[in-house]
């Protein structure tokens, strides 16, 4: 070899046999990236279409009203009640929800007003109400439409002429 004429090595290769370049390497930069970037879009906007919303708009005055639900539950401990709920799937996605509910000598309380709910913990708007009627003595009955297996929260709610006098919460799961 004389001094005008230079020897260039060629490029390596890689273990797979691509020629390592500056492209190739902002290639696979940009791939890695870009798939973080779909992944990521794909997530936020799943979030985003599943997000059901708040469970207290706020938490403050969530914290303001402990006081008063400590007095309530106090108030209902007094009464004395005992109540027991509970809920089944029906065909045809329905549920059937049966109450009963005695004084604390175990006599039926009859002619009450009851109202349940099936909340569903994991989003709001699939939450049932329910009337529930007198169908025996002491004992009260509803069905609630379009609920779907899975856990459900019921709350079950006897209403007095000043509101809610008794609350019960069981978290039961339909099949």
């Amino acid at each position: 070899m004389n001094d005008t004429q230079t020897s260039l090595a060629p490029p390596r290769r890689g273990r797979a046999g691509i020629r390592l370049t500056g492209r190739t390497i902002l290639a696979i930069f940009a791939a890695f990236f870009g798939t973080v970037a779909c992944a990521d879009a794909v997530l936020v906007g799943s979030a985003l279409r599943t997000w059901s919303g708040l469970e207290e708009p706020s938490p403050y005055q969530a914290s303001q009203r402990y006081n008063a639900e400590l007095l309530r539950s106090r108030q209902q401990d007094a009464l004395g009640w005992h109540l027991t709920a509970s809920a089944a799937r029906l065909p045809a996605a329905a549920a059937s929800i049966t109450v009963t509910l005695a004084d604390d000598a175990g006599h039926p309380l009859r002619g009450r007003t009851i109202r349940a709910r099936l909340e569903r913990p994991t989003d709001k708007r699939k939450d049932r109400r329910a009337d529930l009627a007198e169908v025996g003595a002491g004992t009260y009955a509803a069905r609630a439409e379009s609920v779907e297996r899975g856990q459900w929260d019921l709350v079950v709610e006897v209403v007095e002429g000043d509101g809610v006098a008794f609350r019960r919460r069981h978290r039961v799961v339909l099949d």
